[in-house]
């Protein structure tokens, strides 16, 4: 008995790891003009390390597509850890990462969206720094300002 409780639980501890887990094809897409909560606290690290990042942290994958300039910033407000954002062109669920195109790990410090190609689309992984140690995770707070690009619109 004691041992199904035991395998009982840990599928449960198991599966809520997992739930939140994400791929490049589930990331979270961005919406202009608004305030993000990035959590990563029950997250896993599942990118490949950026290299800038040399610790293994838990992660938070963003998309968006670039509208029409000017895109404006994207700036982090507030965060229980040590972060970092990356923002980057495209996305792999193994192997590496492609080379961030611009970050931030401090508070108030944006990530400039300008020269952006519009109707590309971008991924912004939030996750921990190297300084943070092994497994770092927590809340970052930032803001999207910029314009999106339409994907498409039903009228009823």
């Amino acid at each position: 008995m004691k041992q199904c409780l035991l395998a009982a639980a840990v599928g449960i501890l198991s599966s809520s790891s997992l739930a939140h887990a994400q791929t490049c094809a589930s990331a979270t897409p961005i919406a202009s003009n608004t305030s993000y909560v990035s959590d990563t606290t029950g997250t896993t690290d599942w990118m490949f390390q950026f290299g800038p990042l040399a610790s293994p942290s838990h992660d938070m994958l963003y998309t968006f597509t670039a509208g029409a300039p000017p895109l404006g910033m994207i700036t982090p407000t507030a965060s229980s850890y040590l972060f970092a954002m990356y923002l980057i062109p495209s996305c792999a669920d193994s192997g590496s990462e492609p080379s961030p195109i611009r970050a931030t790990a401090t508070l108030g410090r944006a990530i400039d969206l300008n020269g952006l190609t519009e109707g590309m689309r971008y991924y912004l992984a939030v996750t921990g720094t190297a300084a943070g140690g092994p497994g770092a995770n927590g809340t970052v707070h930032f803001n999207t300002p910029f314009p999106v690009m339409l994907q498409s619109f039903t009228v009823d």
